[in-house]
């Protein structure tokens, strides 16, 4: 289990970034393909904005941007429907594939 997945499963994202040229990569991976260095990490704050939504039943999934231009995709909890740019707080978790769910802040 890499880093990522471990953080992951303890409801932690982290971001990977190379120091020596400040690169941000997702996905994480342990070299810097530009520099071949190897990376960092630091802790997401867990917070971004719904870039595009979809409804699926009475289920919203989206697109959301994090941190550093991050984009991951996920379920959004909401009890009305999502508006794009609005607020939400990552949920992170790790059972045999990430999973990343939303909730819309101020709902």
């Amino acid at each position: 289990m890499t880093f990522f997945e471990k953080q992951l499963k303890e409801g932690v994202f982290q971001i990977c970034y190379c120091k020596n040229c400040n690169n941000v990569l997702w996905p994480p991976k342990e070299i810097c393909h530009i520099c071949h260095k190897k990376t960092d990490w630091r802790k997401s704050m867990n917070v971004g904005t719904i870039a595009e939504f979809s409804k699926k039943d009475s289920t919203y999934f989206g697109l959301i941007e994090i941190d550093d231009g991050i984009r991951v995709l996920g379920e959004i909890s909401c009890s009305s429907e999502p508006s794009i740019g609005q607020s939400v707080k990552m949920i992170v978790s790790l059972d045999t594939r990430p999973h990343y769910s939303f909730i819309v802040e101020n709902n």
